[in-house]
């Protein structure tokens, strides 16, 4: 039987709807950089083009380097050491990801600056947390998760063969680990790297706020101080390029890890157990990065509430983040479901789409939201031309066109956990429910999604996640009378106002801290249960 037809619907339209919301705002773009002059584009690149790029390439480097020294040792102490608070750190080192990378600035630069405390207990000594150093240093601890969940999956699904036979030719436990591990994880490690510099390169609200301008902060600053779309609209493409081909590597790289676990995956290696000193030492290590990219930080923030002399709570910006996020996961859910039945179900074309709904994950906010101004804006235009003055007015921001940002650059973030949910439900089971009467409907409420509901729930939890944190894309389409918690933080940082950034700050926390467990516990629990 067709499996459109023990579906019982044809799941391509949605597969073409995700994929149309990633790529017409980038067709837009396109149009609205190739369609502008090249003098506004000319005069950056005599002023500040420079600046962005070496700025982007520096942080990037220092970026990659830091998550690799984080997330490396940290994966490989989780997979093959048995140490007291382990099944925390497995999944609690992943928390610092519901950590805002601004907020973290915000903290860390309280602290350090003239006036902190770490300012006054080191006698100035110790630098502030500003500029390249300082974004490195921010970034890194933020995203060292990406690198730790790919490489520890990869170390605990590659077993014990390989390094046992390193072990017998007489390598000892460092030969063995950085010439025969270290090789085999090599690809899960790149694609968190390749994961983290795109997040890394798309982030505004850190590297304004440290001094370390990048390209996205150049594409802000031309839509808005400057007022050249065009120019914006041209400085997005280059950064759009340059997400594009770490996008490639990062899909290259997964590639090569799905190839190197079905020629190498063997039984979970036995965990040698540490006692003592060493036991001790390894759960500090283990502990260090999760202090620093997130209670220090989390702490910080706390203690500016305290001091506030009038406690003022956002209300309007908590609703809004709330009622913005919420709102996304639903429609990023439904989307994602969608896809992932496409790619399960579906033809060359449906799949093809699903692959091109993917690629949304590359696009940074200030991009996604600038493709979204361009789409609408043609739209208005056609709406004018062909209905005259009682064409509706769609152009200009406004919370759909702050909806459409989101799932353009978020949809992908979705499909994944969706797709690889779906993936894990044999087309068996779907043979004995319909043998034993259930219609399609049936199948898919009593069948997959009881099966799926964990993806399905990880895929809502992530995009209401980033969509609570996501900065340059809500600050360029939201409507002047709707407040983000993000949005005010970001402001009252602006003007050096920390203390009342602070509250914000803390309530972006407080809400994607428990989500981000929820979402790892389910991760880890899910390549727990693929490595066994």
């Amino acid at each position: 039987m067709p499996a459109r037809q023990r579906l019982g619907f044809n799941p391509t339209p949605i597969a073409v709807l995700a994929a149309l919301a990633c790529v017409a705002p980038i067709v837009a773009l396109l149009v609205m950089a190739f369609g502008g002059g090249l003098e506004h584009l000319q005069h950056l690149a005599e002023t500040q083009l420079a600046l962005y790029a070496w700025n982007s390439l520096a942080l990037a480097a220092i970026t990659g380097l830091g998550i690799l020294l984080l997330g490396v040792p940290t994966a490989w102490l989780i997979a093959r050491y048995q140490f007291p608070g382990r099944g925390f750190f497995t999944w609690g080192l992943a928390l610092p990801l519901a950590m805002p990378t601004y907020v973290a600035a915000y903290a860390w630069v309280s602290m350090t600056a003239a006036g902190g405390p770490v300012y006054a207990m080191t006698g100035g000594v110790a630098p502030t947390v500003r500029g390249l150093i300082g974004a490195g240093f921010v970034f890194s601890f933020a995203y060292y998760p990406y690198v730790f969940l790919l490489a520890r999956q990869a170390f605990e699904n590659h077993g014990t063969g390989a390094a046992d036979a390193a072990r017998t030719l007489g390598a000892g436990p460092w030969r063995s680990f950085s010439r025969v591990a270290l090789p085999l994880a090599r690809p899960g490690i790149m694609a968190g790297v390749a994961l983290a510099i795109m997040e890394t390169l798309a982030d505004y609200g850190a590297v304004d706020f440290l001094g370390a301008p990048t390209f996205t902060v150049g594409v802000l600053r031309a839509w808005g101080s400057f007022g050249e779309p065009a120019a914006a609209a041209q400085l997005a493409i280059i950064l759009l390029f340059v997400m594009m081909l770490l996008f490639g590597g990062e899909r290259a790289a997964r590639r090569r890890q799905s190839v190197a676990e079905r020629g190498g995956r063997q039984n979970p290696p036995p965990r040698l157990q540490l006692t003592g000193a060493k036991a001790w030492l390894v759960c500090l290590l283990c502990a260090t990065p999760l202090i620093i990219g997130l209670i220090i930080p989390g702490a910080r923030l706390i203690a500016l509430s305290i001091d506030l002399e009038y406690l003022r709570i956002p209300y309007d910006a908590l609703r809004g983040t709330l009622i913005l996020a919420g709102a996304s996961a639903m429609i990023a859910a439904v989307l994602g479901l969608g896809a992932a039945y496409a790619a399960r179900t579906g033809g060359r074309f449906a799949q093809t789409a699903v692959r091109a709904a993917h690629a949304g994950y590359a696009v940074p906010g200030a991009v996604a939201a600038l493709g979204v101004l361009a789409l609408f804006s043609f739209t208005q235009s056609l709406l004018d031309t062909s209905l005259g003055a009682s064409a509706p007015v769609i152009a200009g921001a406004g919370v759909a066109a702050l909806l459409f940002a989101y799932q353009s650059r978020f949809a992908a973030a979705a499909i994944g956990p969706a797709e690889s949910a779906l993936g894990r439900i044999s087309p068996s089971l779907d043979h004995a429910a319909r043998s034993l009467g259930a219609s399609p409907a049936g199948v898919i409420l009593r069948v997959h999604l009881p099966l799926a509901k964990g993806g399905i729930a990880t895929a809502a939890l992530l995009v209401f996640i980033e969509v609570m944190k996501e900065l340059p894309a809500t600050m360029i389409l939201r409507p002047l009378d709707f407040e983000t918690l993000a949005v005010t933080a970001h402001n009252y940082a602006s003007d050096e106002r920390l203390a009342q950034a602070a509250v914000p700050s803390l309530m972006l926390v407080a809400i994607g801290l428990p989500a981000m467990i929820i979402v790892s516990r389910l991760v880890s629990a899910r390549q727990g249960t693929a490595a066994a």
